[in-house]
């Protein structure tokens, strides 16, 4: 009988659960997700771009997992000749497509940081607050309208390659 006590007694027990601080992991290291201030917006609106970020990042990243386990995974098909130019296209354009997302994933992860250092909503280039309609429909834009009209009429910006999300 005192065996049913000790066991009742330890299963009543609460055990304190911490509370995830990631709210996801990009290039090995974590985004917390904390907002810092940012003289052009409001706490509430960056907490609004905060959630709609992740929930898009969360999309994306199912997206990737079902392309690439529907796509890229190997078929059981017939390994005949007229099948096999299919297929190699269908691969290739799973890989562009999976190519695009995580490009996206980037640019989304690139916006959280921005998010936590306070620099969110700023253009990267001219320092102008970039218009809250432009962030709800984009939520990871970097540029203003202005300044993303003139990189596309004839300067090029390329990431270069290996670039972190910092950098």
């Amino acid at each position: 009988m005192t065996t049913k006590k000790t066991a009742k007694k330890a299963s009543s027990k609460k055990i304190p659960v911490k509370k995830a601080e990631t709210v996801a992991v990009s290039g090995g290291s974590p985004l917390s997700g904390k907002i810092a201030r940012n003289k052009y917006f409001k706490v509430a609106q960056l907490r609004d771009q905060l959630d709609r970020l992740l929930l898009l990042r969360e999309r994306i990243s199912g997206e990737i997992s079902s392309l690439s386990r529907d796509s890229l995974s190997p078929t059981d098909r017939d390994p005949s000749t007229s099948d096999q130019g299919t297929d190699t296209f269908d691969r290739e354009f799973a890989l562009k497509q999976l190519s695009s997302e995580q490009d996206v994933i980037f640019e989304i992860d690139s916006a959280i940081r921005r998010l936590e250092d306070g620099t969110y909503g700023i253009c990267e280039i001219s320092g102008d607050p970039i218009n809250i309609e432009r962030l709800q429909a984009l939520p990871y834009v970097r540029y203003t309208i202005t300044t993303q009209s003139d990189l596309e009429k004839g300067q090029n910006n390329f990431r270069r390659v290996g670039s972190t999300n910092r950098d």
